[in-house]
């Protein structure tokens, strides 16, 4: 699968659910951006904002970047456990757990929208069996855009609710996620019929 074709497929999909999800966005940003806006930063406009940003940083020293876990990035304002804005660990910096999944895209409820890291992403799909290529696209896709339904509702761990929805109604691209070790329930038992109901 290309790029183009990967992102032909996501945006089918986010227009399939814009009537469920009036303002749905889906933006596909840089590999800075991105993690620019998973640590609540904002994306820098011009020349002089980047120096004026390089500046701080050099001022800040190394080892001061909290313990934000790859999978549960901050939310935009959302300060790191330093309590400093935009002091979030990051997917792929030093210091993360090897075992986490890297964050490809992001879904932002407040904004209903979703980032895409491309790069990463067609990275991470070609190298991939290329019969999985369309499943791994669309379950990446639906878990972002089952969240942002679920994060409207009143129940707890929307995060972990989309993922189930996503296991019961298109199991096969989930199936492609858990082989390639992009969901967070990983390989877990199975649930006993009474742990599904609670689901419905």
């Amino acid at each position: 699968m290309q790029r183009d074709d990967i992102l032909r497929l996501m945006r089918r999909i986010v227009r399939d659910f814009a009537p469920l999800l009036p303002g749905i966005r889906l933006e596909v940003v840089s590999p800075e951006g991105f993690r620019a806006r998973l640590g609540g930063r904002p994306l820098l406009a011009d020349e002089a904002s980047l120096r004026k940003a390089l500046q701080e940083g050099e001022g800040r020293g190394p080892g001061r970047a909290s313990s934000v876990r790859r999978g549960e990035p901050a939310e935009p304002g959302e300060p790191g456990e330093s309590g400093e804005p935009g002091e979030a660990t990051v997917p792929g910096e030093p210091g993360e757990s090897a075992e986490a999944p890297v964050p490809l895209l992001h879904a932002f409820p407040s904004t209903r929208t979703i980032i895409v890291e491309m790069e990463g992403l067609y990275e991470k799909v070609s190298r991939e069996d290329r019969r999985l290529h369309r499943p791994l696209v669309e379950g990446m896709i639906l878990r972002e855009v089952i969240y942002l339904a679920t994060s409207r509702q009143p129940f707890p761990d929307p995060r972990a609710r989309a993922e189930t929805i996503l296991r019961r109604h298109w199991p096969f691209q989930y199936a492609a996620l858990r082989s390639v070790g992009l969901t967070m329930t990983g390989f877990g038992r199975p649930a006993s019929g009474s742990e599904l109901a609670k689901d419905n």
